[in-house]
């Protein structure tokens, strides 16, 4: 940037140096003086005689030669500016460029600091990023940098949300492997011993027959039996994804069966869903177990609550851009029981985290399973009015592929 700055200037002071000096040079103000002194001393010799007998001759003569010596001596005054000027412009000329160099070192030193500033800083930011460190919030003075500077800045905190995201995605993945796996042994492992003893139990209500004393115990044994075949489908379930081929489903018709059939009085429902919903590309039965097990969730959470009672259920259609549209469907499901914990709402979906007292952690973990399977997301809210809430999106069913399901080629 010195040199950028310093040779252009550079040059065109030498260039007006040399062009004064040569003016200066041209100027030669005594030449055409002497000449006309020299001329003017003839004719005063040769008005002489005349003078002598013609006084206004001589006065005449005598004006001219005042101004004429006036003359030549401002003439000479001149030449010997002129000569001290050509013997000085150099020296001018050296110490203009010393301070013009100095002004653009200075210039040149303080743009290089504001340019390098920002890159240092986001040098910095690579390093946060790479230790997994949030970067620093927006400050006012971003907005007189450079508009490619704030283009970067906006490239990395972009890029850091999303390296971020993509961390929680492999975690959580890896997360389900892990338990997954481990769940699928155990459940294995529990599934051998629950056949006999189901069969024992069969065998044991029979011999015991109506009335007897060990009816109430083989009412409990059979039901904590039941319990542990349910959690042994559960573990089986983890991990593992949906089967089946994949089709249109109408999430509208799915939701309102569910609430009739799932929902008990005094349990009241409410479903707001617009005519003309897009289907939904997936699996019936994940997606019949998925809203389900949210809405068993609702209820439960009611439980012991006073006031009224309500699961509502809100479907829209959304945009890719999150606006209205059809590239999304969203379902909205929220009850007004006693709400989640602080904090829990990402918590909440995790297999070792339930905030039931007998509950096993599985459901909500197999809920995310199955939307993720979809390419869909879900997240948990807390609402200001109290309860929770939980927001399931979905891709939508393609066109093509809706108009040859609902007209299928012959």
């Amino acid at each position: 940037m010195l040199v950028l700055a310093l040779v252009p200037a550079l040059g065109l002071l030498a260039a007006g140096t040399w062009i004064w000096s040569d003016s200066l040079d041209r100027i030669n103000a005594l030449g055409p003086w002497d000449r006309v002194a020299e001329s003017g001393r003839e004719v005063f010799e040769a008005a002489a005689t005349a003078a002598e007998t013609d006084p206004v001759l001589a006065s005449a003569l005598e004006r001219h030669r005042e101004e004429l010596s006036g003359s030549l001596l401002l003439a000479r005054r001149w030449t010997f500016l002129r000569d001290r000027a050509i013997s000085v412009l150099p020296l001018v000329a050296l110490v203009f460029g010393v301070v013009l160099a100095g002004v653009s070192f200075l210039a040149a030193r303080r743009v290089a600091r504001e340019l390098a500033r920002p890159i240092r800083e986001l040098v910095g930011w690579i390093e946060l990023i790479a230790r997994e460190e949030p970067l620093p919030p927006p400050r006012p003075t971003e907005r007189r940098e450079v508009a490619e500077v704030r283009a970067l800045r906006g490239a990395f905190r972009a890029a850091a949300n999303e390296l971020s995201a993509a961390r929680r995605r492999a975690l959580q993945a890896e997360r389900v492997r892990v338990w997954g796996e481990m769940a699928r042994r155990v459940a294995h492992e529990m599934k051998n011993p629950l056949t006999p003893m189901r069969l024992a139990l069969h065998r044991l209500a029979r011999s015991q027959g109506e009335g007897g004393t060990g009816e109430e115990a083989i009412a409990v044994i059979a039901e904590e039996v039941g319990r542990l075949e349910e959690l042994a489908q559960q573990f089986s379930q983890l991990g593992r994804p949906p089967e089946g081929p994949r089709s249109a489903v109408d999430l509208r018709e799915l939701l309102a069966g569910l609430l009739e059939t799932d929902v008990a009085p005094p349990v009241t429902t409410e479903l707001d869903a617009p005519d003309g919903l897009p289907l939904v590309d997936g699996y019936y039965d994940a997606l019949l177990r998925l809203f389900r097990n949210l809405i068993q969730n609702a209820v439960e959470a009611m439980e012991g609550c006073e006031g009224e009672r309500r699961v509502t259920v809100r479907i829209r259609g959304l945009g890719n851009d999150g606006g209205e549209g059809s590239g999304w469907v969203e379902v909205r499901i929220a009850d007004r029981g006693r709400g989640l914990p602080e904090g829990a709402e990402d918590r909440i979906f995790e297999p070792d985290f339930t905030t039931k007292s007998r509950g096993t952690g599985l459901g909500l973990t197999l809920v995310r399973q199955a939307v993720v399977a979809h390419g869909g997301t879900i997240e948990a809210v807390r609402p200001a009015a109290g309860g929770a809430e939980f927001v399931v999106r979905l891709p939508v069913q393609r066109e093509q592929e809706t108009a040859k399901i609902l007209r299928p080629e012959r």
